[in-house]
């Protein structure tokens, strides 16, 4: 019967797995068509060679391929783009090729759904008729409300700004609309900025802006060229050209067509801003110039103009070739690339030397991998339950270590490739410590694994691998900006991110582990006890929510990929999973071990936090002139390291037992995730860099789900008192009957 219960579980496991992996995502559902007939896909060759043409951005060098990526994350949450023709054809594009088009083909970029709005509220105050709830929209479908959406981003863009220089007045706070509004205008700019790059040599074609120049500005922009209008125009600052065209204008022909020039020369010079593509011509500079910098670098001194000229031609050179069939363009993108890599060679300051790593990390995806591993590990320990305590369950146990190692191989190679890229240690951002501790977690877990041989390493390393691979992913999302910027000042310096940083990361690793383990404990303690007992309700509650709770990102997932039903099945079968893991015929013992277990990382977080925190308070010193200066990071660390000693003290001294001590370590877990990310936003200290908006909700959401699981232990406290009270009782009473039966024998006669 047992043996059918479990092939039953088992293949229940497996079939929601693969339901999970092979059902498209919701997202799919939205509206992404076009009303363009046909799509023409660009040569293969030519995304290959443009992905590799150097840019500036953000005070660093990075392959277009970066560029590109994260700008379309930010616009629309998705490195790629999907859409389908009025003609009915389906077409996924990566980032470059979109970009290729918003810079050769902005007719076409124009209409392609890239701008994600997570509610329709936002549109409608733009007086748009909305789509969906959530829904995505194309440049043309926010058109008609334009200007509204300037005015209503001014607006609130001064009202953000009174906010944080009131020192967080809630009166000038944002609501949630506000902010989408806000945000759709800075990228709905940014994207015209992008459109606008090479406006100047399409002679008067798909203008940015198009609506703002008068009738005569727009007909002069198709005759007038801006090559020509450079080498006659008189040498300028950028301040004199704004005087010229703010002061009266002549009543001449020859004044009003000279004025009307300037006009359009800065126009077109304002539009190509942004896209830093060209190094600057003085070696020393730092700061590469895109072409609308170029063109008024040549406007500001003669002595520049042929070299701004040359630069300006090349630009026209590229939107020529695009129009033409055949290899032209791709000859054109490749000239365009060695002249550029040759301007880097000679400056000799090695910009973008690691490119080619760059654009590898990207396309391999090594972090989505190491996801799909741990997921895959899941279905691989589901598909062991068929048959357990056979051949085939110990080969498939196999698989899932096979699974957990390959998953933390890919997230080993993504972190050690950003290494190579920027010569620096695996964390310097909020970013890289996802990907590191992950990494440290599961490695943990496996380590345990393999000196316990219980499964539940493997078990907490899948666990660990899906949350936090999925959370990475997801920050990257949200954040939508390059994460591997520059650093600030007081991080750039390699010996303290390769020991204190790196060594406090370990540390964190360790305490989010031992709360997992403390979480495992408390949630199995209730499944394996539920009868036989006058707590039962009161533990079939708790085990119901925190169950719920505890598995809170992987119903998330499932909701995400599967609406509705993932939201009503995730739960129960992840309740069964555990339950099959938990299975075992001698339960004390069984968890008398995970307390061991967690006793153990317990004490390997105090040894790293320590150490840490000690080389943290040395950099301090060091950069700062103080050893300690009570900093809200400094607390942080502090608070761990105190807390894991009074776990430690407390078993040590019999205060706490079994529960206590699991119970302590999801308070660990609280004070970690509080360090780790709580301090960076409470806008004091040092250490108040790093700050990710919306952090405290879902801070404030997970610790009240910690403090839900901790109540699971209230049950299992009552129930260990009760039972030691009951065995107290018995113990006494069978005391009183050896008494009685010893005073009721008969004294022996004399």
């Amino acid at each position: 019967m047992k043996s059918i219960l479990h092939q039953i579980l088992g293949a229940t496991l497996v079939c929601a797995s693969v339901a999970c992996l092979s059902i498209p995502s919701t997202a799919s559902a939205k509206d992404v068509s076009v009303s363009f007939e046909k799509y023409d896909e660009w040569p293969e060759e030519v995304p290959d060679i443009f992905r590799e043409i150097l840019v500036q951005e953000g005070g660093r060098v990075k392959p277009v391929h970066t560029y590109a990526r994260f700008m379309l994350l930010q616009f629309s949450g998705h490195s790629n783009l999907r859409f389908e023709t009025a003609g009915g054809t389906e077409y996924k594009i990566e980032a470059v090729a979109w970009l290729l088009d918003t810079f050769f083909r902005p007719e076409l970029a124009a209409d392609m759904p890239i701008f994600s709005v997570d509610d329709s509220e936002t549109v409608l105050r733009l007086g748009i008729e909305p789509k969906e709830k959530r829904d995505l929209y194309s440049y043309n479908d926010l058109l008609p409300g334009r200007a509204k959406l300037a005015e209503l981003a001014g607006e609130y863009g001064r009202k953000k700004q009174e906010h944080e220089e009131s020192d967080k007045d809630p009166r000038f706070e944002l609501d949630r609309i506000e902010n989408m509004i806000l945000v759709l205008g800075q990228n709905i700019s940014n994207f015209e900025y992008l459109m606008g790059q090479f406006g100047f040599a399409r002679k008067g074609e798909s203008l940015t802006h198009e609506s703002v120049l008068p009738d005569e500005l727009r007909e002069l922009a198709k005759r007038l060229d801006m090559t020509e209008m450079l080498d006659r125009m008189p040498e300028m600052s950028m301040s004199q050209l704004m005087q010229a065209l703010q002061a009266p204008g002549g009543s001449s022909d020859e004044e009003q067509m000279l004025r009307s020039a300037m006009q359009l020369f800065f126009f077109h010079a304002n539009s190509g801003r942004g896209f830093a593509v060209f190094p600057p011509k003085d070696k020393e500079d730092e700061a590469w110039l895109s072409i609308g910098d170029v063109m008024l670098a040549g406007l500001q001194s003669k002595e520049d103009r042929p070299w701004a000229i040359e630069r300006m031609n090349e630009i026209r050179g590229l939107v020529e070739a695009s129009r033409e069939e055949g290899g032209a363009f791709a000859e054109a993108l490749k000239t365009f690339h060695e002249k550029r890599q040759a301007e880097v060679k000679e400056r000799g300051k090695g910009e973008g030397e690691r490119s080619g790593l760059e654009v590898k990390l990207y396309e391999g995806d090594y972090f989505f991998y190491s996801l799909v591993c741990f997921i895959l590990s899941f279905v691989v320990m589901a598909l062991s339950w068929l048959a357990p305590g056979t051949k085939y369950a110990k080969y498939l146990t196999w698989g899932v270590v096979a699974c957990l190692v390959i998953g933390l191989g890919y997230n080993v190679i993504g972190i050690t490739m950003r290494c190579m890229i920027r010569h620096r240690p695996p964390v310097t951002n909020l970013y890289e410590t996802v990907l590191f501790i992950t990494g440290v977690a599961v490695f943990l877990a496996l380590i345990v694994e393999r000196i316990t041989k219980m499964g539940v390493g493997i078990f907490l390393a899948s666990l660990v691998g899906v949350v936090g691979m999925f959370l990475s992913i997801k920050y990257e999302a949200k954040e939508a900006t390059d994460t591997m910027p520059q650093l600030v000042a007081v991080l750039d310096t390699n010996f303290w991110l390769a020991t204190h940083v790196i060594i406090i990361n370990i540390g964190y690793a360790s305490g989010m582990l031992s709360a997992v383990f403390g979480i495992f404990y408390l949630l199995g303690r209730n499944l394996t006890s539920l009868s036989g007992s006058f707590l039962l309700p009161l533990k079939i509650a708790f085990g119901f929510l925190s169950m719920t709770f505890f598995f809170l990102p992987f119903t998330l997932i499932a909701w995400r990929l599967l609406g509705i039903w993932g939201l009503l099945f995730a739960p129960p079968v992840l309740a069964l999973f555990v339950w099959r893991t938990l299975k075992t015929e001698d339960p004390k013992s069984f968890f008398r071990e995970v307390t061991r277990m967690n006793y153990g990382i317990i004490c390997f977080c105090l040894v790293f936090s320590l150490i840490g925190t000690v080389l943290g308070g040395i950099w301090a010193n060091y950069s700062w002139g103080r050893f300690w200066g009570w900093d809200p990071k400094e607390n942080g660390a502090l608070m761990i390291c105190l807390w894991t000693l009074v776990i430690l003290h407390g078993r040590m001294g019999g205060y706490i037992r079994e529960i206590g001590l699991n119970v302590n370590s999801i308070i660990l877990g609280i004070l970690v995730t509080f360090s780790w990310w709580g301090v960076n936003n409470l806008g004091v200290g040092l250490h108040s860099y790093g700050f990710t908006s919306g952090i405290w909700r879902w801070l404030a959401i997970s610790w009240l789900i910690a403090v839900g699981i901790m109540l699971c232990g209230l049950p299992l406290w009552l129930q260990e008192r009760a039972d030691r009270e009951r065995k107290k009782l018995e113990k006494e009473k069978g005391k009183k009957k050896l008494t009685k039966a010893g005073g009721d024998e008969a004294p022996s006669p004399a």
